[in-house]
């Protein structure tokens, strides 16, 4: 986004930031704190306490005691047929009576223009959409490694960058900031049309796309963080729950995949010692081209970027590990278990999220 992007003349929409919880205390507070202290002068912030079983709700009704722009809801039993963050995110909005939502997450620390400057890029260009990709705070030689990875491969197989096409279908949305207008929210069908995808922030943009509305993605740098995962077992783990979605549950597209980043990503590396003549010349420019496009992919450059770029192989070894992984456990266990809750593979299955 431009660095001094501000609002008009006119007074500005109303912006109700919703954050759902479940199980969130060591973060919650430094990230609604966040939201509080932003310049924008007409938010409020609806929180969303999912069922935690922890000291979740009582720092919310805190804050709320505190700050009087912080409403809470609390949540204590899931309607069938609804993901547990999905439909908190639809009881946010219900409770909600900003004219622009903001879907977070109850870890993302925001800058205080954040949302200034946000509304004023939609005002500026008339979207009805906005999605912004946060700072990762990594910590971790192999993590960041992996992380960098899969940023990569996210751009390489979603193109978010296409969304901000008018002509294309294309659509993305990213949890830490999806900024919608209400009228577009509603026109799509809320979170109802997309209630049992894992992948609901993804979804989200998607489906706005595909029904004619208007969305742009940009990079959110120095305005919004999040410290996505904590270590590289927790990533792995972490895609159990979205990764078979995010492949649309076809073990074809699977198996394509897997054998895409063995094939593409690490087989030049072992060829490199298999080889001789022009063959090893073919496999070092293409290993130079993937190193390249590894650092642009995210945010180009420093000497730490080359140094990650070093375990490039072992990171795409890791991510086909836990594409795999997720798939088989997915399938072991017929379906998969988030926030306490299990879901069955054909209920999943059964929703795409998408228009028809």
């Amino acid at each position: 986004m431009p660095p001094n992007a501000s609002l008009g003349p006119n007074p500005p929409p109303r912006v109700s930031a919703i954050v759902p919880a479940c199980n969130e205390a060591r973060s919650i507070e430094s990230a609604v704190r966040s939201l509080i202290r932003q310049d924008y002068p007409n938010l409020e912030v609806v929180l969303v306490n999912d069922r935690s079983t922890d000291g979740t709700g009582a720092i919310m009704d805190r804050l709320a005691r505190e700050f009087p722009q912080v409403t809470v809801v609390h949540i204590d039993r899931l309607p069938a047929g609804w993901l547990g963050k999905n439909h908190a995110l639809w009881v946010g909005a219900r409770h909600a009576s900003g004219e622009i939502l903001l879907f977070t997450d109850a870890d993302v620390h925001y800058d205080p223009t954040t949302v200034r400057r946000a509304v004023a890029f939609m005002e500026q260009r008339r979207l009805d959409h906005l999605t912004l990709a946060p700072d990762l705070t990594v910590r971790g030689y192999w993590l960041e490694a992996w992380v960098g990875f899969f940023v990569m491969a996210f751009l390489a197989y979603k193109t978010p960058y296409r969304a901000n096409d008018p002509r294309s279908k294309v659509g993305t949305g990213i949890g830490a900031f999806n900024m919608i207008r209400r009228t577009a929210y509603e026109a799509i069908g809320t979170h109802r049309a997309i209630s049992l995808r894992p992948d609901d922030d993804l979804r989200l943009g998607q489906r706005l796309k595909r029904m004619g509305h208007s969305s742009h993605v940009a990079m959110g740098r120095g305005l919004v963080s999040v410290e996505w995962y904590t270590s590289l077992r927790e990533a792995i783990r972490g895609l159990e729950k979205n990764a078979f979605a995010g492949l649309e549950y076809n073990l074809g597209t699977v198996f394509a995949s897997v054998v895409g980043i063995l094939a593409i990503m690490v087989w030049p590396y072992v060829a490199l010692f298999l080889t001789e003549g022009w063959t090893l010349g073919l496999y070092a420019g293409a290993i130079l081209l993937q190193l390249a496009l590894y650092v642009l992919a995210n945010g180009a450059g420093g000497p730490r970027m080359c140094q990650l770029a070093l375990a490039y192989p072992v990171a795409a070894l890791l991510f086909a590990y836990a594409i795999a992984r997720a798939t088989y456990l997915t399938l072991r266990r017929g379906g998969i278990a988030w926030r306490g809750t299990f879901y069955p593979l054909a209920l999943l299955r059964s929703q795409s999220g998408l228009p028809d």
